[in-house]
């Protein structure tokens, strides 16, 4: 899946076809050699696809250019005021038909309510500064139109284990309550497929963590795995194919869309009571 270029990106894709070039391979070449696509190493080369790390590296092995395309990328990753994933999710989620998402931990991005994403925010980058969290949740909540969109909004579908109806953020109970009334309220209007893994489920096969699937109406599937600094996106064949497998299991292992709602109305309730 191709994104829209930044310069910076397309300094460092000039950098890599120039290197490409000189060691006298084609673009098919270097997908063979690398195992992914041909279309990810034209994306590099366009600047329209962030190359990660240990790709930069084997590129500069399979180049033999001495350490240029990983300085190139040192240059191209310099920080900016905001992750670069921040706005690269907004767009693969605007151009997708259907949306798939597994959150062991926290409420997905694109349903959280303003006040869950501030103290989210808050608490899980304690680096980030009042006016950078200020950014970062305009974005997300900007991310969110697509859910009524007045023509063709993806089919979205999130499964999430049960302590995430519970993990309060910075903010409290009060802020707990409004996001589970944010995603009542999704459900009820049809605008997202939600399912809740019970905690005394007998099979727990989401320990590898939270993953997304894209899925394009002209373009391959991709999937893309969380961690600390942002999302790595994949879109080798096999990647995605035991992503899309696991988020069937984990739909299996979750409680029917009508049973989570149930739940998260008693949690609600629950909420309401110790109030």
């Amino acid at each position: 899946m191709s994104l829209k270029a930044n310069p910076r990106r397309k300094t460092l894709g000039r950098k890599i076809a120039a290197a490409r070039s000189q060691a006298g391979m084609t673009q098919g070449q270097v997908a063979k050699a690398l195992k992914v696509v041909q279309s990810t190493v034209s994306a590099w080369e366009k600047g329209r696809r962030r190359l990660p790390s240990d790709r930069a590296e084997e590129l500069d092995a399979l180049f033999d250019c001495g350490g240029a395309i990983n300085r190139a990328w040192n240059a191209a990753n310099e920080p900016d005021a905001l992750p670069p994933w921040y706005t690269e999710v907004g767009q693969l989620e605007r151009e997708a038909t259907e949306l798939r998402e597994y959150q062991p931990v926290i409420f997905p991005g694109l349903i959280q309510c303003e006040n869950y994403a501030r103290g989210l925010l808050y608490d899980s980058g304690p680096w980030f500064s009042a006016k950078e969290v200020d950014q970062m949740v305009t974005l997300r909540m900007a991310r969110q139109e697509v859910l009524v969109k007045p023509e063709s909004p993806p089919l979205v579908s999130i499964v999430v284990e049960e302590p995430v109806l519970r993990r309060t953020v910075q903010g409290g109970k009060g802020v707990l309550l409004e996001q589970l009334s944010r995603v009542v309220g999704l459900i009820e209007r049809g605008e997202i497929r939600f399912q809740v893994i019970p905690s005394d489920a007998e099979c727990h096969p989401g320990g590898s963590g939270p993953f997304r699937l894209y899925t394009f109406p002209d373009k391959p599937v991709v999937a893309s795995a969380e961690h600390m600094e942002g999302e790595q996106l994949m879109d080798g064949m096999m990647q995605v194919q035991h992503c899309a497998t696991l988020f069937g299991v984990l739909q299996a292992e979750a409680l029917s869309p009508r049973a989570s709602r149930e739940l998260i109305r008693k949690v609600r309730e629950e909420l309401d009571d110790e109030a």
